[in-house]
């Protein structure tokens, strides 16, 4: 007798044969016999794909303009003009700030970023080390800079980069009762940490790199990278999501480019009215028309002229492009505006809503620069500095001197004039600081507050008054299609009756560089 067909079912689920399932992403059938996933650890998924993927990466990051594009959008909004910066904060026993440490701490840290001193070879500033760092972070997934501590340097200190291919991805061995597991080049211990990074000494391409290794301690190399998985050891290009899509992108573009010059270089083709009068002609006599302005040509008997016109570009083009560009804006977490370098259509509003959510992924990336990078190699730095003497404090521990913050690049707003009052309205209520505010624009406050001061002296030197009179300014809304409706409540608000005030502070008032009188 035949098992009921939920009998059935539940021995198959039992015993494996097949997979019952009440989720759709896990059913099988004609529309997913293509969507092939395995289960595998981390490394294991990288190991097999890692050094093809880096390549096609780095293809792409030279020849392709979207991944172009994104690599300068990148470290343009991640690190600047400047790079990332540092405000020492160290504080005297009464919590005030110290100023003559600070400023020779910066001082000193200045002066060893500078062309010539950071790094081994000599070739870089630190904003340029920074700059090479996050491109390659993007492009090969990973990157590694040792630590050379009693370098031949005034500060006794020195940066390395490594290329990501000189750590080799397919060196790998298990643990042993005298021996660390090996994974992918890094040498961890039991618990998965790195103790070792095994570095060839050149390129594998280069004559000789793939057989010399040297084992360079844990704490003399910095790993940079953003693990998407758990154990994960090794790097993996940001591209990989979209890359095929640049890839295509770019080879349809190019066909189309082809396909329109063809079509714009030749006019037509001239035809036999009668095929069986057809002779082969000479080969250095062939009929051709030389296409010039304002001239009649007469066709040979028994021919006839026909003309071509490729319909190239398409139609569809211009959308299609944006289309696959927005898909790659997608994966890569940049608006399509800033990638395609495209304002067609945007206004206040969206373009303050996509650069909102733009600008959270990069201070995402500046926080993964100053937690993996700056700031270890800044506490290195300060240790070398004491103990060689160029940095001279009260004392040579290290700790009682790493009080700062790192101070990125910031950003000013599509309509600044309705920022500045917001930030005017915050401080005095309190809700802000100056500090916070003039650090949120990459600024630094004590520069500022130290340049009004020379300002102000140098004013009063040539008996310049720089109070400023201003009242709340009514907001030019211009165009039609970048007006919102906040737009037009202020504007009511303003509006109403002469003695009232705006939400934005409508009173008239005095806005002095110095001090207020």
């Amino acid at each position: 007798m035949k098992s009921p067909a939920w009998f059935r079912r539940l021995s198959a689920l039992v015993t494996g044969k097949r997979a019952l399932t009440v989720f759709n992403g896990a059913m099988g059938g004609r529309l997913t016999m293509d969507w092939i996933a395995s289960i595998l650890s981390a490394d294991q998924e990288i190991k097999g794909n890692m050094r093809l993927l880096r390549a096609r990466a780095r293809e792409l990051s030279r020849n392709n303009a979207v991944a172009k594009s994104y690599l300068k959008i990148l470290t343009s909004n991640v690190l600047g003009e400047k790079g990332i910066g540092y405000q020492a904060q160290v504080r005297n026993n009464d919590k005030t700030l110290n100023a003559a440490f600070n400023q020779k701490i910066e001082d000193a840290w200045t002066e060893w970023g500078k062309k010539g001193n950071c790094t081994a070879d000599g070739k870089l500033s630190f904003r340029a080390v920074q700059n090479l760092v996050l491109k390659n972070i993007a492009t090969d997934g990973e990157v590694f800079v040792r630590s050379i501590r009693g370098f031949n340097n005034k500060h006794r200190f020195a940066l390395q980069l490594i290329d990501a291919d000189q750590v080799d991805h397919l060196f790998s061995r298990f643990a042993s009762k005298t021996e660390n597991e090996i994974r992918m080049g890094i040498e961890v211990d039991e618990w998965g940490r790195p103790v070792a990074y095994h570095v060839n000494l050149k390129h594998p391409s280069d004559l000789g790199g793939s057989l010399l290794r040297e084992r360079i301690p844990a704490d003399q190399i910095l790993h940079l990278y953003d693990p998407e998985r758990i154990n994960q050891t090794r790097g993996i290009t940001w591209f990989h999501p979209c890359m095929v899509e640049m890839r295509m992108l770019g080879g349809y573009v190019e066909a189309e480019l082809v396909a329109a010059r063809t079509g714009a270089a030749k006019m037509g083709f001239l035809e036999y009215t009668d095929p069986s009068q057809f002779v082969e002609p000479n080969p250095d006599a062939k009929y051709r028309i030389e296409a010039q302005p304002g001239v009649i040509e007469t066709l040979p008997p028994g021919m006839k002229f026909s003309q071509w016109n490729p319909d190239h570009p398409a139609s569809a083009f211009p959308m299609f492009v944006k289309a696959m560009l927005r898909f790659v804006a997608s994966s890569m977490g940049v608006s399509y505006n800033a990638l395609a370098s495209d304002l067609e259509g945007v206004n206040y509003s969206s373009m303050r809503s996509g650069l909102l959510i733009e600008r959270d992924q990069w201070k995402m990336l500046q926080s993964l620069m100053k937690e993996q990078m700056l700031q270890p190699i800044f506490e290195q730095w300060m240790s070398m500095a004491l103990l060689s003497g160029s940095l001279v404090l009260d004392s040579r521990d290290p700790s009682r001197f790493l009080a700062g913050k790192w101070e990125p690049r910031g950003w000013v707003w599509v309509d600044p004039l309705k920022d500045v009052q917001a930030g005017i309205l915050a401080i005095g209520a309190g809700l802000t600081s100056r500090d916070a505010l003039i650090s949120e624009q990459g600024g630094d406050v004590e520069e500022v507050f130290e340049a009004l001061s020379e300002e102000k002296q140098l004013a009063e030197e040539y008996g310049l008054e720089l109070t400023i009179a201003a009242k709340a300014p009514t907001v030019d809304k211009g165009p039609k299609d970048i007006t919102t409706e906040e737009d037009e409540g202020d504007d009511a608000a303003a509006n109403d009756g002469e003695g009232k005030k705006s939400a934005a502070g409508g009173a008239t008032r005095l806005i002095s560089l110095g001090r207020g009188k």
